[in-house]
């Protein structure tokens, strides 16, 4: 990966370092140094905003939950197949990007999706481009997370497969990390597809993520201009081609006009004008621990803000959520462990947990480079993605980026279905070489705590019926 161009010029550019401020810019031309992080006159709409006339498929709003257990689901255990009309669909999305909580921030109303969400900035849209499901008209159309509905954006597109499209809207997680939250727009995508996914695959529908897609093709596809809005990945339910050719324009949507030239640069460098194969589902595994059902346990998920540090987990808490998170994921990942009965506090690369890199208490290390965020000294392990940057390329800095978040996702489900908490952090690029004895060209990825909670999250609602909450403030130091 070039460090003077595209992705890894913006990776450079946006790596935090201890000698500045995290919501500092770097001191060069390219970062924009006219924006003011978290200023409330610029904060952007959380959802895109469509004219008024298009059609709308208002969908059913008792979900068919098909019963499956989640940890059955997160271990690759095969679920009946059920058939895929509108309710199901609207199952899906719902437990993907569906609102379920509400907050009052900065004096408006916040709208919490049921996935997680670096900062609770929610960046990223989801259309579904339909063939062939019951009660839902073939077309291209966006999902409406408040009202559970899909709203037709453009007519229906070649291909056979149902395909779910993710999108990021930079300036929504901009507006608080400017253009590192280029980065998070990948996190936030893998911590959704982690979802969407499951819920397909409880059901028996076949999801099939790709990262490698025509990029131009899906722009026009769904109306993204590339600028303010652009593709992330595509989740097909079933084998068939995806439905992802255009045959007529879309309709836009409206978005805030903020551009990080510095992102969409990043963007542009990483396109690509095929399409790719399906990501590896990895093995199943021989055996899950009992849960509730995955509808069950994404309503009670919640990005933990506070963890008990005197309290442990089980040694399964750590080793089979790990090995479910990472079915078919390659990224390399370390763990840190705090307090994980039967293992050695210390440091681990992943799958060994006989052979400890370094051993002692590493508390006061994790906070210091996860910028003085309690949740990293708190946590019973703290898990670490990162990977040699000459190992990528544009579009493969792309995919690892989107695999870490994939991995958080799938850990807050495996914590969440196990009795434990997680939450995503963030961390001192400069530092986790070191943290992790690893050489200076390290790109660090993503870091997700897990924990024993100090709190239980109230669970989310119905779709259409959002619970209000207040949210819990974290900690910082120690």
């Amino acid at each position: 990966m070039d460090l003077d161009s595209g992705a890894g010029l913006l990776h450079r550019l946006t790596s935090y370092v201890p000698t500045r401020e995290w919501d500092a810019p770097a001191d060069d031309p390219r970062v924009r140094h006219d924006l003011v992080p978290n200023d409330p006159a610029t904060l952007p709409s959380p959802m895109k905003a469509y004219p008024e006339d298009l059609p709308v498929v208002d969908l059913p709003r008792d979900l068919p939950d098909p019963g499956v257990a989640a940890t059955d689901v997160l271990a690759g255990v095969a679920a009946p197949a059920r058939p895929l009309d509108a309710a199901q669909l609207g199952r899906v999305l719902f437990l993907g990007a569906g609102v379920v909580r509400t907050a009052e921030r900065n004096g408006r109303p916040g709208l919490f999706r049921a996935s997680g969400s670096a900062g609770a900035r929610f960046p990223l849209e989801v259309y579904a481009s339909t063939r062939g499901v019951a009660g839902v008209p073939d077309g291209v159309h966006w999902y409406d997370g408040r009202r559970h509905a899909l709203v037709q954006v453009a007519p229906a597109a070649t291909g056979a497969a149902t395909t779910l499209v993710v999108t990021g809207v930079p300036w929504r997680t901009g507006w608080r990390y400017a253009e590192r939250g280029w980065r998070h727009l990948y996190w936030d995508a893998g911590t959704l597809l982690s979802q969407l996914t499951a819920a397909a695959a409880s059901a028996g529908l076949g999801p099939r993520l790709r990262s490698l897609f025509p990029d131009a093709q899906v722009r026009e596809l769904v109306g993204a201009d590339g600028v303010h809005e652009y593709p992330l990945a595509l989740l097909s339910l079933g084998d068939g081609d995806p439905a992802v050719g255009p045959t007529g324009p879309a309709t836009p949507g409206d978005l805030p006009p903020v551009e990080l030239p510095l992102a969409t640069a990043a963007q542009r460098a990483g396109e690509r004008d095929v399409l790719g194969d399906p990501w590896p589902a990895g093995d199943a595994l021989p055996d899950a621990p009992p849960s509730t059902t995955l509808d069950e346990v994404v309503r009670r998920r919640g990005s933990q803000r506070r963890m008990d540090r005197s309290g442990t987990l089980p040694r399964t808490a750590l080793e089979w959520s790990m090995s479910a998170a990472l079915r078919g994921v390659a990224v390399p990942h370390w763990v840190a462990v705090h307090g994980v009965d039967g293992v050695t506090p210390g440091l681990y690369r992943w799958p060994d947990l006989s052979t400890p890199l370094r051993t002692g208490d590493l508390r006061d290390e994790l906070l210091r480079v996860c910028l003085d965020q309690s949740l990293a000294a708190d946590a019973a392990y703290v898990v670490v993605a990162a990977t040699r940057a000459s190992d990528l390329d544009d579009r493969s800095y792309r995919d690892a980026q989107l695999a870490a978040g994939l991995v958080e996702g799938r850990l807050h489900l495996a914590a969440y279905a196990l009795g434990a908490g997680a939450s995503g952090m963030t961390f001192n690029d400069s530092e986790v070489p070191g943290l992790l004895g690893e050489p200076a060209d390290l790109a660090a990825l993503l870091f997700t705590c897990v924990g024993v909670p100090e709190y239980v999250s109230r669970p989310g609602g119905q779709p259409g019926a959002p619970v209000t909450v207040r949210p819990v403030m974290p900690r910082m130091g120690a």
